[in-house]
């Protein structure tokens, strides 16, 4: 898989944060991150995730959204108690942010590096 760059990085107590690049490959390299650190992957918030819907508001699967008509927009994913994910898509950049304890912050560095460099 293609890497996505890193920007910029950076922690506290209960917060870790990444600026990336902003690519096609980011909705991929995103589920499985959710997948890799333990995010209930059956929900319908994460395969749907930057994918387009069919008429009945189901994901298609075999497709993937245009990410630049991603701008300026917001979303959130909340596990279990360990951590909520927010994303912010800018313009060329997007924002993820980790609002989770200490432990959870290496596991989720470890994932992140699979899919960024």
């Amino acid at each position: 898989m293609e890497k996505i760059k890193i920007y910029g990085s950076g922690k506290s107590e209960n917060h870790i944060y990444y600026i990336l690049e902003k690519k096609q490959k980011f909705f991929e390299g995103f589920r499985q991150l959710l997948q890799d650190i333990g995010y209930d992957c059956e929900q319908h918030e994460v395969y749907a995730f930057g994918r387009p819907v069919d008429e009945w508001a189901e994901p298609i699967l075999s497709k993937e959204e245009n990410i630049k008509k991603y701008i300026d927009k917001f979303y959130y994913f909340k596990g279990n108690q360990n951590f909520v994910i927010d994303i912010i898509f800018g313009k060329e950049k997007i924002y993820l942010i980790f609002n989770t304890n200490k432990d959870m912050q290496k596991e989720i560095s470890r994932s992140i590096e699979k899919f960024c460099s």
